[in-house]
């Protein structure tokens, strides 16, 4: 399965609240969140719609899209910060792979 990825949160929102199937999401070196969609024959038009302006979307799927990526941002952010945290803790008897 092919897969179309964006790091643009507001399309990525639109994507989310036209019901497109996001499928993963990874986190480049530079801590960059990149959005993974199911590939098929509407996420190009939406995608081009976006940024033409001409995609109608209800704007409370779109306000519930943002926050439940918000949500996963923030988590993710807390989890590297937590890892690496955990990772240079003197107290943590576990060590570390060089």
């Amino acid at each position: 399965m092919t897969t179309t990825k964006t790091k643009d949160f507001g399309l990525a929102a639109m994507l989310v609240a036209k019901n497109t199937k996001m499928t993963g999401y990874t986190t480049d070196e530079l801590g960059n969140l990149w959005f993974e969609f199911a590939t098929d024959e509407n996420v190009a038009a939406l995608e081009e719609g976006f940024y033409r302006n001409t995609v109608d979307v209800r704007i409370q799927d779109f306000l519930a899209a943002q926050k439940m990526l918000k949500a996963l941002i923030f988590e993710t952010k807390r989890n590297m910060y937590e890892n690496r945290i955990r990772r240079f803790n003197p107290t943590n008897t576990n060590t570390i792979a060089v």
